[in-house]
């Protein structure tokens, strides 16, 4: 295996913090407010954020990031203390370049100061409160919440996204060893693709040098998600610092 000394993590083009979280949940339509008169005031209200809700889900399922921010945008200004329409609109908030709203939202959660919901629980609050973080520059911060999270075990469905969170934030601070063993605690309870946290557990493997396993690992990303062009970028990147840091075996003339 070559190994060279540990370069900046910053020479490689890393999946942003938006990719890292499972979906969040969709807020959708209410099936008990189905009935409700449209003509009371309460039923006005119920068959609007009936609408705004369709228009969300809809605009989310077909990858219309700013339809769907401007309507879970009406729906928080409505009901700022839905967790589940809370975490969806910080999520979108973070998509769209605002993690720094998306933390204001999620911090009374984070705090413990407002209550999450079964579909919204407060261990996925946190972690995507803690990947707003992550967006903003608070690695610490972001590892302390997360911490919390890993640390209770009845929150287990919940340690692969806060793991491969905390080894993002710790990479982001030079704690590059300990951040490759939370990229793989990640990758041994991970449910879907885990090609996001095998790209950045490939880069962690670069920026320690270990080049010839960090490229093992991204060809194994690249086989599985061929669409996703960072990590082809990533393999040709570290292909050439490779070559360009590991000195190569003087060629013997032989006469």
């Amino acid at each position: 295996m070559k190994k060279a000394p540990a370069l900046k993590a910053g020479r490689f083009i890393a999946l942003s913090a938006t990719a890292l979280l499972l979906a969040a949940c969709v807020v959708s339509p209410n099936d008990r407010d189905v009935g409700d008169p449209i003509d009371s005031l309460s039923g006005q209200k119920a068959a609007t954020e009936r609408r705004l809700a369709t228009a969300a889900t809809d605009a989310m399922a077909a990858g219309k990031t700013q339809e769907a921010l401007v309507s879970y945008e009406k729906l928080y200004q409505r009901d700022s203390r839905n967790p589940d329409v809370a975490v969806n609109y910080a999520q979108l908030l973070r998509r769209t370049g605002k993690a720094d709203q998306a933390v204001k939202i999620l911090a009374p959660y984070a705090k413990g100061e407002r209550k999450g919901s079964a579909r919204a629980p407060l261990a996925m609050l946190k972690n995507e409160y803690a990947a707003a973080q992550i967006e903003t520059g608070k690695f610490a911060e972001a590892y302390s919440t997360l911490e919390v999270v890993l640390n209770d075990s009845t929150l287990a469905d919940f340690h692969p996204d806060a793991s491969h969170l905390a080894g993002v934030a710790l990479d982001a601070q030079g704690q590059h060893k300990a951040a490759e063993r939370m990229f793989r605690q990640a990758l041994d309870g991970w449910k879907g693709d885990p090609t996001s946290v095998m790209n950045n557990l490939g880069l962690n493997l670069a920026s320690q040098g270990l080049f010839d396993e960090a490229l093992t690992t991204l060809r194994r990303a690249q086989i599985m998600a061929p669409e996703k062009t960072e990590i082809a970028r990533n393999v040709q990147i570290v292909s050439e610092l490779r070559d360009a840091v590991v000195p190569k075996a003087p060629v013997s003339l032989k006469k």
